[in-house]
């Protein structure tokens, strides 16, 4: 299905601003960085910045606006034979490739700035949502098992985040979670297996 031409540059000016956003805070500091400064550098007007975003926090961290649907496209087609932990870990996997940009400023920022980390994961809520959905669906007879699963994809993703340093390789991040996965899957995917 293709985006109408209005629609595609709406978002091809959100993802302007976006870049510039994490360019610029990137290289002076989020103090240091306005918003009028962010939108020249995208090449638009003020008001077009605040059309997207109602602050530079926002402008940092707010996904983008194809995540959601991309994670519920991923978790509609993912294999489930091999388990349940087993195909949140692709998805997961698959979801976060792609973010080396952003991770690096990103990371930085949360680790500086507490109100920045508690925007941040409240940015990504969906993901959180997406996930416990699809968890609650896949066990509708276990709400506790559907709540672990969920709960534990989170934590594994915060704590990978919370482990990756912004001057590590991006690709570190995706060793990190695969890792987290494996770590917290070994009692998870037994637990899985096993009746209540």
């Amino acid at each position: 299905m293709s985006i109408p031409v209005r629609e595609q540059q709406r978002r091809d000016s959100w993802s302007a601003l976006q870049a510039a956003a994490l360019d610029l805070v990137g290289r002076y500091g989020f103090t240091a960085v306005t918003a009028d400064d962010i939108a020249t550098a995208a090449g638009v007007s003020r008001r077009t910045f605040f059309n997207h975003f109602p602050t530079k926090a926002a402008a940092l961290f707010d996904p983008h606006p194809d995540d959601a649907d991309r994670l519920t496209e991923l978790l509609a087609e993912v294999d489930t034979t091999p388990g349940l932990w087993a195909a949140l870990r692709a998805v997961c996997l698959d979801f976060v490739a792609g973010y080396e940009a952003v991770l690096p400023v990103r990371r930085r920022l949360v680790a500086e700035d507490a109100e920045l980390d508690v925007y941040h994961r409240t940015a990504h809520r969906h993901v959180g949502s997406a996930v416990e959905g699809w968890t609650a669906a896949h066990l509708p007879g276990d709400p506790l098992r559907a709540a672990l699963l969920a709960e534990g994809v989170a934590a594994v993703l915060i704590t990978a985040f919370r482990s990756w340093q912004p001057d590590d390789d991006p690709a570190v991040f995706a060793d990190l979670v695969a890792r987290g996965f494996d770590v917290v899957g070994t009692g998870l995917a037994h637990q899985e297996s096993t009746p209540p």
